[in-house]
């Protein structure tokens, strides 16, 4: 699978979209309008790195400035049909190389507490929990936060 840089005018509806399927499949019942207004926002911040999987839109990740030197990495999904064929870590590894391209210290992002694919996945990349579990600002299960040093 190949990343492309990704398009706001183009790419950001379907990765909204792939976003409400992705979190509607991990957590069940939603509030569409609510994480629909949630994720368009974060496209409003400083990207650092907006990547696309595929001409499709087969996946995508979201990286922003969030402050300090700290790259967060706001959003990653990858559609059913695409995934466990590494898209995923293929994302995650252009953001953390994005990253650290673009003078970063540190690199994090936020994580639902029960989702052991996706801390796995941060875990193999060297990435470690940092502090404890929060509650999300829409609810549904707690958030942990992972990070690590770009240095």
């Amino acid at each position: 699978m190949e990343i492309r840089d990704g398009v706001i005018e183009s790419d950001q509806r379907r990765c909204i979209d792939l976003w409400l399927d992705a979190v509607a499949t991990r957590d069940g019942h939603i509030d569409a309008v609510a994480v629909g207004l949630r994720a368009q926002e974060k496209f409003t911040c400083r990207i650092v790195r907006f990547a696309a999987l595929g001409d499709d839109v087969e996946g995508f990740a979201l990286t922003v400035d969030g402050g300090g030197g700290v790259a967060c990495l706001e959003m990653l999904a990858v559609a059913p049909q695409a995934s466990r064929r590494g898209g995923g870590r293929t994302l995650l590894v252009d953001a953390l190389t994005c990253a650290a391209n673009a003078g970063f210290s540190r690199f994090e992002l936020k994580v639902r507490e029960e989702n052991t694919g996706a801390i796995n996945l941060y875990r193999s990349a060297g990435m470690t929990q940092i502090g404890v579990a929060a509650e999300h600002p829409l609810g549904g299960l707690p958030m942990v936060t992972f990070g690590c040093s770009m240095l």
